[in-house]
């Protein structure tokens, strides 16, 4: 890296979201035993739960949705080197006006797309194919927060911004759900996720004290750790719930 490149983008993490590879292996495992014959990821970023997915069932067609052409290219070139890019596309698009059903949908993090976890778990529900699943992926509110609370976390954080967990899996059986499988991440997850996302770019500032976009680039990641270790830690849960969407 030169003095002349910025900080590198998700490359101190696997998925962006908070998840142990422990549960991701679990997940995959979980979702294939069921057999989709086409799997949608909505938010792909880079597409790596997709892709282990569509490892772990060889007979599947995948589709990753995004609107980072960046994240996408690194999805298919992941997808060419592990042999999967005839079953797997990536397509740039926004989510939440995707309308391809699929047997196996995947939604991780980008419920804002579509305004919320309510919206997006009434939006998603219309994509999954009947008798088929959602693995839905939502940060949640582990308690309600105070005034005090809110305004050490990103600004404009609002109590409506999320839902408690139980809330959360009501908003899926309001949209024709069934919950099979509620869990939800342990902070050692969240801290692994949160460190790696801010990684990049504290590397960075090592290897460049002295670049001119150092002290922005210091105040931002600053600003950010701020957030997560004086704002949402301990207050803000993520979790992963496995919707089923009745066959008739």
């Amino acid at each position: 890296m030169t003095s002349h490149d910025g900080p590198k983008r998700y490359g101190h993490v696997d998925f962006n979201s908070p998840i142990a590879p422990w549960r991701a292996d679990r997940l995959v495992h979980d979702l294939a035993a069921a057999s989709p014959a086409t799997i949608a990821d909505i938010g792909c970023g880079w597409g790596e739960l997709l892709l282990r997915l569509a490892a772990a069932v060889p007979a599947a067609s995948a589709v990753g949705i995004d609107g980072d052409t960046e994240l996408l290219d690194r999805g298919r070139a992941n997808a060419e080197a592990r042999g999967l890019a005839e079953r797997v596309r990536f397509v740039e698009y926004l989510g939440e006006d995707w309308t391809e059903p699929a047997d196996l949908v995947v939604c991780s993090g980008a419920a804002h797309a579509f305004g919320g976890t309510a919206p997006a778990l009434a939006g998603l529900a219309k994509l999954v194919n009947p008798g088929g699943r959602l693995l839905f992926g939502d940060a949640f509110w582990e308690r309600i927060p105070t005034e005090a609370e809110l305004a050490t976390m990103w600004p404009g954080t609002t109590v409506e911004e999320m839902l408690p967990l139980p809330e959360l899996v009501d908003a899926g059986i309001g949209a024709g759900l069934r919950p099979l499988q509620v869990t939800s991440v342990e902070r050692g997850e969240w801290e692994y996720f949160e460190s790696g996302f801010l990684a990049d770019k504290e590397t960075w500032l090592l290897e460049h004290p002295d670049d001119e976009r150092a002290e922005q680039i210091r105040e931002g990641v600053d600003e950010h750790r701020n957030w997560w270790l004086r704002g949402h830690r301990g207050l803000v849960g993520y979790a992963y719930v496995t919707f089923g969407r009745p066959v008739r």
